[in-house]
């Protein structure tokens, strides 16, 4: 196992025995390095990052055999035959997504290639090949298709994509799951709209249509999520959004992220569904947009979902793992009017 980036190469029994002082080591770096070590003691628990979308980020112990479990999971669905050799970490490892790409890693022998975390992952990558990645949907979105197609399986996470049509080469897969489930429980093709569970977790939805997940990574007790769900199968189904960000406009219940979902062609800019108070509603639906002022064709959505007002030119907040902070972006517009 070798651990690369553009300021070193180490081989794994080289990082076992740096006591990491030596100043070459970025921040990232560092924490890569230090996940290793620590993976190679005798600590049975580990610690990690929540992102922070929903609440104020905090730790979360996460026990070795977990991540043993997970890595398994994945790995037997995506690469039955271990033929991945050659691993890109180009997103936080302070966060649970970031840190499996170094479990993984290190539990199926990969070679990994450390790049800074930032929006354009390939820029310092002229014609490396990697078998697998791990991205966010902002630096998936910046990347060329030929770039795209310099990986082989491609694993989006961190916040949802939407059904892409296009072909590549790569085997590109959004990804479902949170730091307690130890990263991601579920996969879906990224022009597909089924998800599908990895290893031996299955799913099921209570009477609010809530998603409940039960597994090994749970223990094989039913653990109970924010996010509204329609299930397939014990194994399948499709993600229909965050049951906390519904909005109640005049008693109707709306999704915001089902609203961007049939948006997002008609935007290059980040933005976002929210609400603000209205008298006769309640709340009624806003867009917020990062972009100028443009022409939105609403009328492809039901005429209940359509925002009442459009905001644009303003700070769409991203959490530390690059998802949108609806919670600041929504406060910071109400104090702007």
């Amino acid at each position: 196992m070798i651990i690369k980036s553009k300021n070193f190469l180490l081989k794994l029994e080289e990082i076992l025995k740096d006591d990491l002082s030596k100043e070459r080591y970025n921040k990232t770096e560092k924490l890569v390095l230090e996940i290793i070590k620590s993976w190679y003691s005798d600590k049975k628990d580990f610690f990690h990052q929540t992102s922070g979308s929903t609440g104020k980020p905090k730790l979360i112990k996460i026990s070795r055999n977990s991540i043993q479990l997970s890595a398994q999971a994945t790995m037997s669905y995506l690469d039955p035959n271990e033929l991945v050799k050659e691993s890109l970490l180009c997103i936080d490892p302070v966060h649970i997504g970031g840190a499996m790409v170094i479990y993984r890693g290190l539990i199926y022998n990969h070679n990994i290639t450390i790049v800074e975390p930032n929006s354009y992952p390939f820029k310092d990558l002229e014609s490396d090949e990697f078998d697998i990645a791990s991205m966010v949907p902002m630096q998936f979105e910046k990347l060329k298709e030929k770039q795209i197609n310099r990986c082989g399986i491609i694993l989006i996470g961190g916040a949802p994509m939407p059904i892409d049509v296009k072909s590549y080469s790569a085997k590109v897969y959004s990804t479902y799951g949170m730091t307690e489930t130890v990263s991601h429980i579920a996969l879906r093709k990224i022009d597909m709209e089924e998800f599908h569970t990895t290893g031996d977790t299955i799913v099921a939805v209570d009477n609010s249509n809530s998603l409940k997940i039960k597994g090994s990574i749970t223990a094989n007790k039913w653990l109970k999520t924010t996010d509204l769900a329609t299930v397939t199968s014990e194994k399948t189904f499709r993600w229909l959004g965050r049951k906390d960000f519904v909005i109640n406009s005049g008693g109707i219940k709306i999704n915001p992220e089902f609203i961007e979902e049939k948006l997002s062609d008609q935007f290059e800019n980040d933005f976002m569904i929210s609400s603000l108070p209205d008298k006769t509603l309640g709340s009624k639906v806003v867009l917020i947009s990062s972009g100028s002022k443009q022409v939105i064709d609403f009328d492809i959505l039901d005429k209940y979902h359509r925002p009442k007002e459009s905001f644009f030119d303003c700070n769409i907040f991203k959490t530390t793992s690059g998802k949108i902070d609806r919670a600041k972006t929504q406060a910071e517009l109400k104090k702007s009017i």
